[in-house]
C-alpha cells in the first residue's frame, strides 16, 4: 500500500472526530446576539473651545468621538459630533450618526456622562431568511476635565477677546450591555 494514500486515509477516517471534539466554542450571529452581548466603547475624548471674537460675541463648540466594537458582526467603527447647543453642547436630545452609513447612532449628555447606542445589524447565516437585530444600551461616564481661560489684557476690535478651553482625559475602554432588542426576519 502507497504510504500517501494511507496517510490520506486515517486523515480522512479521523476528520468526524476532530470535529466533533473540537475544543473550540461554536456560536452563530444569532445566539451571540441573543446571548450576554455588549458593545466595547473605547477612546471617549470630549472636549470644547469657548471663544468671544468681543465681549458680546461667542463662537463656541464642543466635540466628542469614540470608536465603538460590536463583536457579533466584528465591526468597528468611529462615531464623533460637534456641537454649538451653548453651554455643554450635549444633552442627549440629538441623535449623532456614526461612520457606518447611519446603522449606529449616539447621543451624549455632558452634564449627566451619559453616552446612548443605538445600532443595527444583520445575521444573513440563512441568507433567505436574515435577522436584523435592533439594540440600544448606554453607560454613564465620569470623565475628567481640566480647564484654562484667558482674556486678553489690551483687547481691540479685530481680535480675540477671550478664549476659554475644556479639555477631557481621554476614556480607555468600557462596556455597554444591551438595555433593548429587537429582531425582525
Amino acid at each position: 500500500m502507497h504510504p500517501l494514500l494511507t496517510t490520506t486515509t486515517l486523515a480522512i477516517l479521523l476528520l468526524p472526530l476532530l470535529i466533533t471534539s473540537s475544543p473550540l466554542k461554536t456560536t452563530t450571529c444569532t445566539s451571540d446576539s441573543l446571548n450576554n452581548f455588549t458593545w466595547t466603547l473605547s477612546n471617549f475624548s470630549f472636549n470644547a473651545d469657548y471663544m468671544f471674537t468681543t465681549p458680546a460675541h461667542q463662537n463656541s463648540w464642543g466635540y466628542t468621538s469614540f470608536n465603538l466594537y460590536n463583536p457579533v458582526v466584528f465591526s468597528n467603527i468611529t462615531c464623533s459630533a460637534q456641537s454649538n447647543q451653548l453651554n455643554d453642547f450635549f444633552y442627549g436630545t440629538i441623535p449623532y450618526t456614526c461612520s457606518d452609513n447611519g446603522s449606529t447612532k449616539f447621543t451624549f449628555n455632558r452634564p449627566t456622562g451619559e453616552i446612548k447606542i443605538n445600532q443595527s445589524w444583520t445575521c444573513d447565516l440563512d441568507r433567505q431568511y436574515p435577522i436584523v437585530f435592533s439594540g440600544s444600551g448606554g453607560v454613564n461616564l465620569t470623565l475628567e476635565c481640566e480647564e484654562s481661560n484667558w482674556v486678553n489684557p489690551n483687547w481691540t476690535i479685530g481680535q480675540t477677546y477671550s478664549q476659554r478651553n475644556v479639555d477631557c482625559e481621554q476614556v480607555g475602554e468600557v462596556q455597554i450591555g444591551l438595555s433593548e432588542l429587537s429582531a425582525v426576519s
